[in-house]
C-alpha cells in the first residue's frame, strides 16, 4: 500500500504545488497567468500521480496519506486558468471524484462530500468578479461556462467508464448523488445511460435472493424508472423494448417475466397518480387500447365474484385480435399481444385459481392459459395441446373430489400418463396446474406437505413453480377484501416455499 500512495520526490512535489496554488490565487495578474500557463504540463503530470495514488482508497485513507489534498484541489479549482484547460481540468476533477464517499462512514467523509458538492456548485456559478475577469480575457462569458460545464460532465463520464463498477452503474449504487430532475434530463438526452440503468437493475434483480415481491418492487421503485416511465411515454417505450429484448434472449425465463410484472405494477401505480393523464396509446402503441384498459384494471378493484366475467372479456378481446381473419396472423402480432399479456400476470394467476374453483368457463380460461405459455403455435398444434391440457385438467378436477387423497394418487393420475411422458412442453403446463390444484382445492391443501416430490417428478419446471408461488403470495397480500379461504391459500404458499428452500431449491 505504501508503494501505491507514494509520490516521487522531486522539485515538483506536493508542497511545491500547494505553494504554487497559494501563490497563483485566482490568477488575476498577468504575471500569475503566465506562470500558470508555463506550469500546466507539469501540473497535469502531478495530478495524474495523485489520481493514481488515491483512486482505490477510501476518503479517510486518502486524507490521512495527503492531509493537505483538499486545500490543494480546492485552490486549483478556483483558478480559472487551470479549469479552463481541458486536460488539467479533467485531471483535477478526477482527483476530486476520488474523495467522494458513496456511503459516508464517519463525519470526515460526510464533510468531504459536502465540500465537494459546494466546490462543484461554485465552479459553475457566476458572480460579478468572475464576469469582470472573463471579460478581461476577451472570452465570451456564455461560451466559457458552457466549456467548463462540458469539461465537468466529460470528466464524470470518463470516471464512470473507468470505474470498476459494472457499466456506469454508479448512480444506482449511490456512488454519485444526482437530483431527480438531473437524472431525468440525463436519460432524456443520452439514451445509453438509461439502457445501462435498466440493464444494471435487471442484473441486480436476477441475482437478488429475495422470495418476496415487496422487496423486489422496492428496489424497482428506488431506481426512479417507474416514475420516469409514467411521466415520459418515450422513455417507457425504450425501457419496455429493453424488456422485450431480454425476454427473447432468455427464452421467456420465469424470473425475467416476474421482473417485468413487478416493474409494470410499480409503473401502473405511478401512472394512476399522474395529474395529467396521457393517452395509453403513447405507452402501448402496438396494442388495441380496449385490451390495454382491460388488463390495466387491478384485480383488487374487481369483486371476486366478477373475476370470471372480466377474464372472459379479456379472452374475447384477445381472440378477436389474434384470430381476426382481416388481420394477417403474423408472428409480430402474436408476440406483441402476448408481451402485453405478460406485463399483467395477476390476471393469469387469477385464471389458474378460477380453473380450480369454477366450472363453467374452464375452456375459455384454459385457452388463455395455453396462449400465455405457448403463443406462437399453429392452429392444429394449439388444438392438440388444448386436448392434452384438458385431459390433465379433468384429472385434477376428479382428484379434487376424491376422499382421502394421497400424493401417490396424483402421481399415478398425471405422471404415468403416456402423453405427459412424451411431451416435454406439457410438463411445465401440468406443473402450473398442479400448483393451482394444491393451493385452491381442499384435497390439494391436505397433501401440500408431501407434494414436493410431484414437482420434482415433473421435470425442469421448478423455476416456474417458484415464480407462481411468489406471485400468488404477493397477490393475496395485496387483496383489499381478504377472505378466510385466502388465508388458507397463503399458509399453503408459505409451506411450499419453505419446502422448496429446505431441499436447496433457490426460489428465484
Amino acid at each position: 500500500m505504501t508503494q501505491a500512495t507514494s509520490i516521487p520526490p522531486s522539485s515538483f512535489g506536493f508542497d511545491y504545488w500547494l505553494n504554487k496554488s497559494v501563490e497563483w490565487g485566482q490568477a488575476t495578474t498577468f504575471e500569475s497567468q503566465q506562470d500558470v500557463c508555463l506550469h500546466l504540463p507539469k501540473l497535469q503530470e502531478f495530478l495524474k500521480q495523485i489520481y493514481g495514488a488515491i483512486q482505490h482508497m477510501k476518503t479517510t485513507a486518502a486524507l490521512k496519506s495527503f492531509p493537505m489534498i483538499g486545500q490543494l484541489l480546492g485552490r486549483l479549482c478556483w483558478n480559472p486558468f487551470v479549469v479552463a484547460h481541458d486536460e488539467s481540468h479533467q485531471n483535477l476533477l478526477e482527483c476530486v471524484w476520488c474523495l467522494y464517499s458513496a456511503d459516508p462512514e464517519n463525519a470526515v467523509e460526510q464533510k468531504a462530500n459536502d465540500w465537494i458538492w459546494n466546490l462543484l456548485q461554485s465552479m459553475i456559478s457566476v458572480d460579478q468578479e468572475d464576469r469582470d475577469f472573463i471579460r478581461s480575457l476577451h472570452y465570451p462569458e456564455e461560451e466559457y461556462h458552457l466549456k467548463l460545464l462540458k469539461n465537468m460532465v466529460s470528466s464524470l463520464v470518463k470516471q464512470l467508464q473507468d470505474d470498476q463498477c459494472d457499466r456506469s452503474s454508479m448512480f444506482l449504487r449511490k456512488k454519485i448523488l444526482l437530483s431527480e430532475s438531473a437524472v431525468v434530463n440525463l436519460w432524456l438526452r443520452y439514451l445509453p445511460s438509461l439502457e445501462q440503468t435498466v440493464l444494471h437493475l435487471i442484473e441486480s434483480l436476477v441475482s437478488h435472493p429475495c422470495v418476496s415481491l415487496v422487496e423486489l418492487e422496492a428496489i424497482i421503485t428506488d431506481s426512479l424508472l417507474p416514475k420516469v416511465s409514467a411521466d415520459h411515454p418515450s422513455l417507457f417505450r425504450v425501457i419496455d423494448n429493453f424488456f422485450r429484448t431480454i425476454l427473447l434472449e432468455t427464452d421467456g425465463h420465469p424470473k425475467i417475466i416476474t421482473i417485468i410484472q413487478a416493474f409494470t405494477r410499480c409503473f401502473v401505480q405511478v401512472l394512476l397518480q399522474v395529474q395529467t393523464q396521457m393517452p395509453l396509446k403513447l405507452y402501448f402503441p402496438l396494442n388495441q387500447q380496449s385490451f390495454v384498459v382491460a388488463l390495466l384494471t387491478n384485480p383488487s378493484d374487481v369483486p371476486p365474484e366478477a373475476w370470471c366475467q372480466h377474464l372472459i372479456t379479456i379472452v374475447q378481446m384477445l381472440k378477436r385480435i389474434v384470430q381476426d381473419e382481416k388481420v394477417k396472423r403474423t408472428t409480430a402480432n402474436l408476440f406483441e399481444n402476448w408481451f402485453l399479456l405478460v406485463h399483467f400476470g395477476d390476471w393469469l394467476n387469477i385464471a389458474l385459481q378460477q380453473l380450480m374453483i369454477a366450472d363453467d368457463p374452464h375452456e375459455v380460461l384454459l385457452w388463455l392459459f395455453i396462449f400465455y405459455h405457448k403463443p406462437l403455435m399453429e392452429n392444429q398444434q394449439e388444438k392438440q395441446l388444448m386436448e392434452e391440457v384438458k385431459c390433465v385438467y379433468n384429472q385434477l378436477k376428479i382428484l379434487s373430489t376424491t376422499a382421502n387423497l394421497k400424493p401417490e394418487d396424483v402421481q399415478t393420475a398425471l405422471f404415468t400418463n403416456t402423453v405427459f411422458a412424451k411431451r416435454g412442453d406439457l410438463k411445465d403446463l401440468t406443473s402450473q396446474l398442479l400448483v393451482s390444484f394444491i393451493l385452491f382445492t381442499e384435497g390439494g391443501n391436505r397433501i401440500a406437505k408431501q407434494s414436493l416430490q410431484l414437482f420434482t417428478s415433473g421435470g425442469d419446471s421448478l423455476d416456474g413453480v417458484s415464480q407462481l408461488l411468489v406471485s400468488t403470495a404477493h397477490r393475496l397480500k395485496n387483496t383489499k377484501c381478504r377472505r378466510a379461504e385466502d388465508r388458507m391459500v397463503q399458509v399453503t404458499v408459505e409451506l411450499l416455499q419453505h419446502l422448496l428452500l429446505e431441499t436447496n431449491v433457490t426460489v428465484q
